[in-house]
Parts: structure tokens; sequence; C-alpha cells
């Protein structure tokens, strides 16, 4: 049910489990009763894109775009992923898969920028930068 708020969960003890949802609607404040045997709550659907809505080219209710196979974004150097993207499977799991993407493609983002310097290989614990100590 969209726009509605569970209210209570009916189900009885013997057995145990489900039997309906008992729900309001938001908006007009109507109860529906609804008979089932399970239930599945979802959050929500908006992405929360406030920071980013007046910067990055969106579609689908809000959801920001990016290219084809990529997390890249309208702005070069941006990268966006998961809720904020993702108008399909909206799912934890996609999302840190995702959120892996968009820190590889960064990660070669930057690397291009720089000015010939190799940065592809990590420094590593308490390895020295250079000029940091400037």
């Amino acid at each position: 049910l969209w726009d509605h708020t569970v209210e209570e969960v009916i189900g009885g003890e013997n057995p145990l489990g489900v039997e309906g949802v008992r729900a309001r609607h938001v908006e007009t404040g109507a109860i529906t009763e609804v008979p089932c045997k399970g239930f599945f709550v979802a959050i929500g659907h908006a992405p929360a894109n406030e920071l980013v809505k007046d910067q990055l080219e969106l579609h689908n209710g809000g959801y920001v775009v990016t290219e084809p196979d990529s997390t890249a974004t309208s702005i070069p150097g941006v990268f966006a992923a998961g809720d904020l993207t993702d108008h399909i499977y909206r799912q934890a799991v996609t999302s840190a898969g995702m959120g892996c993407m968009a820190a590889l493609e960064a990660e070669k983002f930057l690397a291009e920028q720089d000015e010939g310097e190799d940065v592809s290989t990590p420094l590593g614990y308490g390895a020295e930068v250079a000029g940091a100590a400037e």
C-alpha cells in the first residue's frame, strides 16, 4: 500500500503468525485492513537529493542521472551511487556495490587529473608524503 503507515499487525498466537495488517492513509486518515500471511515495510523510495538537486541532472522522481554502466554524473569528477541513483533495485547490497564502483571511478578520475605523478600505488601506513612536513 502506497502512502500508508502500519497501525497494527494482526496475528494469532496458536498458530503464531501474521493474519493481516491495519494501515492508515497518510493524507486521508482512512484505515484499511488487509488480510495477509506476511508483509514487508518499505521506508520510502524518494532519493535524498537535497544536496545535489540544483547541481546535477535528475530523472525518474529525483534520481541522479549517471552515464551508462558508470557512476559518473553530469559534472566531471562527481560520482553518484546507491539510493541516489538506483531507481530499480533499491537494495543495500546493490548500493554497496555501486559505492565501490564510485570510489574506483573517482580514484581513476583523480589519477588522470594528476600532473604525471604515479598515484596508482598506495603509500601504505606510516609512509611519508612529499611536502607534508613543510
